[in-house]
């Protein structure tokens, strides 16, 4: 891992993840072996934050569907995603 003395370092933080420096490394590490939680927190970063081709290289619709009951967006982007990813809404 760099030092926090290296000014390169600054550019390989992902732009999505306003609240914390994620690197590329560690958000793939993060979706493939973290808790639900955690897979839940980076993706629900992605689809509020990230744009619309880099969404996609780091997750599929269909990881989006599996975990979507559980993310945190604000309720006019779960309306949106969850039309534009066919999930059914949860009848309140």
């Amino acid at each position: 891992m760099a030092s926090g003395n290296d000014k390169a370092e600054d550019s390989e933080f992902l732009y999505f993840f306003p609240d914390r420096e994620v690197t590329e490394e560690e958000l793939r590490r993060l979706l493939r072996e973290g808790a639900e939680e955690s897979r839940a927190w980076a993706i629900s970063h992605l689809l509020r934050f990230a744009q619309w081709d880099d969404i996609w290289a780091y997750v599929s619709r269909d990881e989006v569907r599996e975990i979507f009951p559980i993310l945190e967006l604000p309720e006019n982007l779960r309306t949106a995603w969850g039309r534009m990813l066919k999930v059914e809404a949860p009848v309140a």
